[in-house]
């Protein structure tokens, strides 16, 4: 009979371990070209219907769209919008019980309707490398561009907090946003309010973050090499650090192990122990480095359309030409792109192995 009983904790514990893993989400709506990253390979076949797994990052071109609605896995109801030239990652962390929900807002602008399920303990919020905004049930809009965030809520509030992804710090003090205000949050940790326009909701927020993002472009043409030079260094030294880490993750005979398991791990929770800490190690080590890369890596992304032809000549203080940066940067950024890639699904495969929880939510 202990037996029998043991069996069935093993088992219901293997499920919970497993399950957080499920559809977080499936596309509701789309239009043009969308691509989903997961597990370090491009999905084909995207289309209505198609399920968004945690830690799936979701790419919309100039001209494409997708509207994405929660599953009850994800302990809320709604909806997010990734209106085109978005890139976000779709994340749940079991935090103290709590099924927390995240968008991970790279670049671009997205739009969010959601609630809790009754009954059911979740939270959600979206965070960009320079802040975090808490969703308390409502309808709210983000846009991020040049390191600074731009928010409106159309109904219920949003806590908006500065972050520092480099640091993982954030601020103790937060502005909320609401109906009828607008909170800007900056780069350096400085936040601000304002009154939103009244009338139409949409019109009124496409017009006014248009106008805020085409000021900081404004300052990108004046001066590229000004702006390019903040990031070229940081590019080089990244980047290089971040695929000797993952050299270390492809070494790591654990992780290889895991990625051929893929989302069916084998063993039990003493062998998962130390397999835990195992690749623990690795992982806390190529993150602090991934981190600077990504924020690098996309903050270039946002410049380079705005750059043009006629400054390609142009010195950075580096001594690199314009030019010769972005074609080092090009070279570069599909090593950089596999390499965060794997540290994801690395990341994914742990809490595969820990009841949900990420390992950054024990350290």
């Amino acid at each position: 009979m202990k037996q029998r009983n043991l069996l069935l904790v093993v088992l219901l514990l293997l499920a919970g371990s497993i399950g957080f893993s499920q559809v977080l989400g499936r596309i509701e709506y789309m239009e043009g070209t969308v691509q989903i990253s997961r597990n370090g390979t491009t999905l084909s076949g995207v289309d209505i219907g198609t399920s968004i797994e945690n830690l799936d990052q979701v790419k919309t071109t100039p001209d494409s769209s997708v509207t994405i609605a929660f599953s009850k896995n994800s302990g809320l109801s709604g909806t997010l919008q990734i209106v085109p030239g978005t890139t976000a990652v779709i994340r749940q962390d079991q935090i103290s019980g709590t099924a927390t929900n995240e968008v991970e807002l790279l670049a671009g602008s997205v739009s969010l309707k959601v609630k809790r399920l009754a009954g059911v303990r979740s939270a959600a919020q979206v965070k960009t490398p320079t802040s975090v905004l808490g969703v308390r049930g409502t309808e709210f809009v983000v846009a991020s561009f040049n390191g600074a965030v731009l928010v409106a809520c159309k109904e219920g509030e949003v806590a908006c907090f500065a972050y520092s992804a480099s640091t993982g710090s954030k601020s103790t003090q937060s502005i909320p946003s609401v109906p009828g205000k607008l909170v800007e949050v900056l780069e350096n940790g400085s936040m601000k309010s304002g009154d939103f326009p009244e009338g139409n909701f949409e019109e009124n927020w496409d017009a006014v973050r248009d106008t805020w993002k085409n000021f900081y472009i404004e300052l990108l043409v004046a001066d590229p090499a000004a702006m390019l030079n903040a990031f070229a260094g940081n590019w080089t030294l990244y980047s290089t650090k971040l695929e000797s880490g993952a050299a270390k993750l492809r070494a790591n005979q654990t992780l290889k192990n895991w990625l051929k398991q893929g989302s069916t791990p084998s063993g039990s929770f003493g062998i998962w122990m130390k397999e835990k800490q195992a690749v623990v190690k690795d992982l806390i080590s190529v993150r602090g480095d991934m981190m600077l890369a990504i924020i690098t890596w996309y903050r270039i992304e946002e410049l380079l359309p705005y750059i043009p032809e006629s400054a390609m000549s142009r010195k950075l203080a580096n001594g690199q030409t314009i030019g010769s940066f972005i074609a080092q940067y090009k070279k570069s950024s599909k090593t950089v792109s596999n390499a965060i890639s794997l540290f994801r699904s690395a990341e994914k495969l742990y809490m595969l192995r820990n009841d949900g929880v990420s390992p950054f939510s024990d350290f």
